[in-house]
């Protein structure tokens, strides 16, 4: 995905993005400061951080440590601003790409990528990015979504997109995790890889009280085809009255495989 579609969408969907699926981007922050391991005095960045929610989890840990935030969204960095406006961690926040960020080399201990790999037009280069900002020894973490992206709905919603000839959506549903590991472990900047390369898969069910609710979830987080209005109301007027789509009491229910993918930042060659 372009850089400028990736700013419109979170631009659009301002505050709005974090509150349609707050258990899940908390879940998923929640696990990257895990496998992050930070210490109180480690300097963190966030390489596509929207309004702060790994940085928000982070903060207790960093008592004498520092975080940053990269994003695109003009909006999402000003929620995060808005967000750690009396916080004693004082976080910069920092709009460019956070695929070629301004940032030193080997300048932080941690790097998170919380939701992102799937938008960057170039995941590969966001790993080597996160390679580059990270000092020997420190560790990088991402979560990914995995696939079908929600379950049985989501399975629902590609199969009518592929009968009415829609076109994928810009940020694939069915991002394969496995090709970040791929990824991860062809970087290799100035000497320095990562190493000690793991992923695990970690299922959770999740659910929006309403359909509206979920679809407007999927608007929000750019998952649905831009300028096919249209087509998306007649297969959203199909999924509405699926039984397999939405249960008797209303709701949509989930199951989301959420993959954790973590490495540390090495020297050398990792298979020697």
């Amino acid at each position: 995905m372009r850089n400028e579609d990736i700013a419109e969408i979170f631009n659009a969907s301002g505050r709005d993005y974090e509150s349609s699926a707050s258990e899940l981007i908390n879940l998923s922050a929640s696990m990257l400061v895990e496998r992050l391991q930070l210490s109180t005095s480690d300097d963190l960045v966030d390489l596509g951080c929207g309004s702060g929610a790994l940085i928000s989890h982070s903060e207790q840990r960093l008592t004498n440590g520092s975080a940053i935030g990269i994003d695109l969204s003009r909006v999402q960095l000003e929620l995060a601003r808005e967000r750690f406006r009396l916080s004693p961690l004082e976080p910069r926040f920092i709009q460019e790409d956070a695929s070629a960020s301004s940032l030193d080399n080997r300048s932080v201990d941690a790097v998170g990528l919380g939701l992102v790999l799937p938008y960057v037009e170039r995941p590969q280069q966001l790993l080597k990015e996160a390679t580059r900002l990270t000092r020997l020894g420190g560790r990088v973490a991402a979560t990914v979504i995995g696939a079908p992206f929600f379950g049985a709905p989501g399975t629902r919603l590609l199969g009518l997109l592929e009968r009415r000839g829609v076109a994928w959506p810009e940020v694939e549903l069915q991002f394969d995790p496995r090709e970040a590991v791929r990824l991860a472990l062809l970087c290799d900047v100035d000497g320095r890889r990562l190493d000690d390369v793991t992923i695990e898969e970690i299922e959770r069910e999740f659910w929006w009280d309403s359909f509206d609710e979920w679809w407007r979830m999927l608007r929000l987080f750019g998952f649905l085809p831009i300028g096919r209005d249209r087509v998306l109301e007649g297969i959203a007027r199909d999924l509405c009255v699926d039984d397999r789509v939405v249960d008797p009491d209303g709701k949509v229910r989930c199951a989301v495989k959420i993959w954790l993918l973590s490495a540390t930042v090495s020297e050398g060659d990792p298979w020697v």
